[in-house]
């Protein structure tokens, strides 16, 4: 990234699990923190850079298991509503509705995501209990049977 680039990210991670979000600039060897957001399950960030260079978005998970995150990294070249150039009051208004419908699109894609593992839980739920139903109904007839047996 340049000087006054502008970079902003979204995520959000599956069932709302808490992940450590952070920002770096790497330079040479040095890995030199921006920002970080500690045990967050979604977030937003925006920024402007202030040194040129390369810049990494990390996600750190210190569960045991393992956390499935969705994330939209906007970088410079899709943030150029923020650019100072000389536009007209309606061009910098389009570029800002232009911008919030980007992020609506974003947060459909995070709902799509969601409804996706909604739907795969209900699905292994269901199929569990269904299992659980031919087990009892299989244990039923075969007590009934017993019984039947042991009368006699």
């Amino acid at each position: 990234m340049k000087v006054k680039d502008h970079f902003s990210i979204t995520f959000e991670t599956a069932g709302k699990m808490p992940i450590e979000f952070y920002v770096r600039m790497q330079q040479h060897s040095q890995n030199t923190p921006i920002y970080s957001m500690p045990l967050a399950g979604e977030g937003h960030h925006s920024y402007i850079s202030n040194n040129e260079g390369r810049h990494a978005y990390c996600f750190r998970n210190n569960a045991p298991h393992e956390i499935v995150v969705n994330f939209n990294p906007h970088g410079p070249e899709e943030e150029t509503y923020l650019v100072g150039h000389d536009a007209t009051p309606a061009e910098q208004e389009v570029r800002k509705l232009s911008h919030n419908v980007e992020e609506v699109k974003d947060h459909f894609e995070f709902m799509l995501f969601r409804n996706e593992i909604h739907d795969q839980s209900v699905s292994d739920t269901q199929r569990r209990m269904f299992n659980w139903a031919i087990l009892q109904t299989l244990v039923l007839a075969g007590m009934c049977g017993w019984q039947i047996y042991y009368v006699r």
